[in-house]
């Protein structure tokens, strides 16, 4: 997955080891989103889910670490190394988190190196914040 590809509203550069950005987020945060940094703050393990639960449970906890104010997540995929169908979950990742709803707020994402690739680490974007929560209201 080279170069970029428009999903919905947004466009993402994707590279081959499965990392990707948003094409309005500098590459300095991917490389450093590589590095670990931020920490993620939040896990969500996919071991014994099929495809479609996955996708499904991905979609539903970013939504709910976004509203959470999370803003680095680790997605637990495994390497594939017990499947016979290889990494099928880790190579269907990006194509998820590119595509609306995710890709509204997903700014960028990286396999983890310290464990092997059997993890994605997800930088989402900053909840906006209301008046409730101390930000500027618009008129209506």
């Amino acid at each position: 997955m080279t170069g970029t590809g428009s999903r919905g509203e947004r466009d993402f550069v994707l590279e081959e080891q499965g990392d990707g950005r948003a094409a309005d987020i500098a590459a300095k945060t991917l490389t450093r989103l590589r590095r670990g940094d931020p920490a993620p703050a939040r896990e969500i393990d996919l071991h014994g889910l099929d495809a479609r639960g996955a996708e499904r449970h991905v979609r539903e906890a970013l939504e709910r670490a976004r509203r959470d104010g999370v803003r680095c997540v680790r997605v637990i995929h495994g390497r594939g190394l017990h499947s016979e169908s290889g990494a099928v979950l880790r190579d269907r990742l990006p194509h998820w988190l590119v595509r609306p709803p995710l890709a509204e707020y997903v700014l960028a994402f990286a396999r983890h190196r310290r464990d092997g690739g059997g993890s994605t680490l997800v930088l989402l974007r900053r909840r906006e914040r209301g008046p409730s929560q101390g930000g500027v209201s618009s008129p209506p």
